[in-house]
């Protein structure tokens, strides 16, 4: 029998984990609140063995195989560095051929389903500007459209090999978006043929590969002229945009709604109502109340009819054809094999290192 549309509104939320400690009140949350996917934070725990039987106990406590996530790219801001050894940021590391690129992302995809992890918050394909400087740093994949959808793509692939899922971001791009003040709301005023030219072109190219964008909670006044609203809360952006002009059929997925400068006058319901019905498929939260409050807002709005049920059914099938894509859970982990991965990462840190010394 079809499941109530109600009962599935769960698998909409992207639960964001505060600290990676088990626990039986995590293990009920994660029970009773059955999110889609849960977005871990850093430090992991403390040892390898560890994070993979955190990991383990997530994914059994939750009663749908859900996305398991986390943000690895390289760099000093590296969760895995806590077990691995270090490899270089994406602005290093993309400084080096495609093939070195692809091996980079091979090895992070690598780990991660070692540890069993199905799903990376990279590549960042936003454009290296003064702008995304003061935010990502030496994140970026550079300032040349051409070159970061190239180096982006060179990473996805090497995180496909071992069927770790990648969420492209943040689209429509930030690298014509001031951050000077977290508490308004940040506006681009950049026209719509530079847009398409320079920020989208690596999401253009990249979108066939990518199971998941992360849209930008930012606002473009090529789409939202009169009225300025976060691109997360935006028809234009998400659906006309992304879904009509550009066919993109995989998940669409909204953060930082419970930022007051991103959401404004809307309370955090209104506002995740207002994300999805705008065509976004999943909603990135932290858990505890503001889980909560959404999760109420969804099923009230669901009920009126303020949230639309046509908009609800196509992400729950969109999940569900992206879900099919999870590989198993993995078993217990080998000590062994973490072993090899260990020196595999040595390797190509060495590699690397040496290869930089002989250009200076």
């Amino acid at each position: 029998m079809k499941p109530c549309l109600a009962d599935s509104l769960d698998q909409l939320l992207f639960m964001r984990l505060r600290e990676n400690r088990w626990s039986v009140a995590l293990e009920r949350l994660l029970r009773d609140a059955a999110p889609g996917g849960i977005l871990f934070s850093a430090p992991l725990p403390a040892s390898a063995e560890l994070t993979s039987e955190f990991l383990c106990n997530t994914a059994r406590a939750i009663p749908h195989p859900p996305f398991l996530a986390i943000r690895e790219e390289g760099g000093s801001e590296n969760p895995l560095g806590r077990f691995f050894p270090p490899l270089p940021s994406a602005r290093a590391d993309a400084q080096k051929s495609l093939s070195a690129i692809t091996r980079l992302g091979e090895l992070v995809g690598e780990a991660l389903s070692l540890l069993g992890f199905n799903t990376n918050f990279t590549p960042l394909l936003d454009l290296a500007t003064p702008f995304t400087e003061k935010s990502f740093g030496g994140r970026t994949l550079g300032a040349i459209p051409k070159q970061v959808s190239e180096r982006g793509d060179a990473f996805v692939r090497g995180l496909r090999h071992h069927k770790i899922l990648a969420v492209g971001k943040h689209f429509p791009g930030l690298g014509s978006v001031p951050s000077e003040n977290s508490r308004d709301l940040a506006v681009s005023g950049k026209p719509m043929a530079a847009l398409w030219r320079e920020d989208l072109l690596p999401f253009r190219q990249l979108l066939p590969n990518l199971p998941m964008v992360l849209i930008s909670s930012a606002a473009y006044k090529a789409y939202d002229f009169d009225r300025p609203r976060p691109a997360c809360l935006s028809p234009l952006v998400v659906n006309g945009l992304l879904r009509v002009k550009l066919d993109y059929r995989g998940l669409a997925l909204a953060y930082d709604l419970e930022s007051e400068a991103v959401r404004g006058t809307l309370d955090l319901g209104e506002a995740a109502v207002q994300s999805l019905n705008a065509g976004c498929d999943m909603l990135i939260v932290d858990e505890g109340k503001p889980l909560e409050q959404i999760h109420r807002a969804l099923a009230a709005g669901l009920a009126s009819g303020k949230l639309i049920r046509e908009r609800v059914e196509q992400s729950l099938e969109r999940i569900g054809t992206v879900k099919r894509r999870l590989p198993r859970r993995p078993g217990k982990l080998s000590r062994r094999t973490l072993e090899q991965v260990v020196q595999r990462f040595e390797n190509l840190g060495s590699e690397f290192r040496q290869e930089e010394l002989r250009i200076a």
